[in-house]
């Protein structure tokens, strides 16, 4: 059973007339007649009563009727829906993005632009370290991540697109001696207790700072480690030790803290938005072309 032949038997049911139904569909009447016969041979059903002057819909045809406009419809839906997906205008689109963030604009702004202007289309957004949303995105559980890196990516697979720079800040209990300064380099806390992210964290930060010590022949002293940045601003509140953060946490106001900004050039955490190298999708081709940048 053909398409068609479904439209051409709607056609006559809602025109009961041969002649009309032929002009309506824009071809001749012959061909229509033999059209709906050879429908009516494959259902092994008469679906009209042909009069000398009239069409009536046979019970089976009054029967079919219902469904074949439904079957019309569905069909009408899925061309449409195929075509919206095709479009990137409908779909899932799975975004990772780290726990700092939210407390830039970026983020919400470019969430938003897209949401306005693909309404249909399914956000799943994940909070993960940058680590995490390279092995995501190489995997394909990952369309596109909001990473903290920089330097070159640790695959060949994904690309990174730079978006913002954000100064690292030291934070440090407001008792330290260190704490007046309007600005600290790196070598200024080359002996102080300090407290970082552990390794397994997969966190951006962690690989930054320690690339910048190496570059300036330091040999850090971390006492301890923190998988969560309020938790490091607590820690340092509390004497355990300093953290270094990015800009963004300093909206995290705890009295018994300050935030001194490093003065050294490459003590800044990029943000920029990953994508794999042969990503096609134009989901992720949308989202991009709307993304906020600095």
């Amino acid at each position: 059973m053909e398409l068609r032949h479904l439209r051409y038997f709607l056609a006559v049911a809602e025109e009961l007339h041969f002649t009309r139904a032929a002009e309506r569909l824009h071809i001749g009447q012959p061909p229509l007649s033999q059209q709906i016969q050879a429908l009516e041979a494959e259902l092994g059903v008469a679906l009209f009563l042909r009069h000398q002057r009239k069409v009536e819909l046979t019970a089976a045809g009054r029967q079919f009727l219902p469904r074949a406009r439904q079957i019309l419809a569905d069909s009408a839906a899925a061309m449409v829906a195929a075509r919206r997906a095709a479009n990137g205008e409908t779909g899932e689109l799975r975004i990772g993005f780290t726990s700092s963030l939210p407390l830039t604009p970026i983020l919400h702004r470019s969430l938003h632009r897209y949401r306005e202007a693909y309404p249909d289309v399914r956000l799943t957004l994940r909070e993960m370290f940058t680590a995490g949303q390279f092995e995501a995105l190489e995997k394909k559980q990952l369309d596109l991540g909001f990473v903290r890196f920089n330097g070159p990516t640790p695959s060949p697979l994904i690309q990174v697109e730079e978006l913002h720079r954000d100064r690292l800040l030291a934070v440090l209990p407001l008792a330290h001696p260190l704490s007046g300064a309007a600005s600290l380099a790196l070598a200024d806390l080359a002996r102080e207790p300090l407290i970082g992210y552990p390794r397994e964290s997969g966190a951006g930060l962690r690989d930054v700072v320690l690339q910048l010590a190496r570059q300036n022949g330091l040999e850090l002293n971390v006492v301890q480690e923190a998988g969560e940045a309020i938790t490091q601003i607590g820690l340092a509140a509390a004497g355990v030790g300093i953290a270094i953060l990015p800009s963004p946490l300093e909206c995290v106001q705890i009295p018994a803290v300050r935030y001194v900004p490093l003065s050294d050039s490459d003590a800044y955490l990029a943000m920029g938005i990953a994508t794999r190298r042969d990503e096609t999708s134009p989901l992720v081709a949308h989202f991009l072309a709307g993304v906020a940048k600095d």
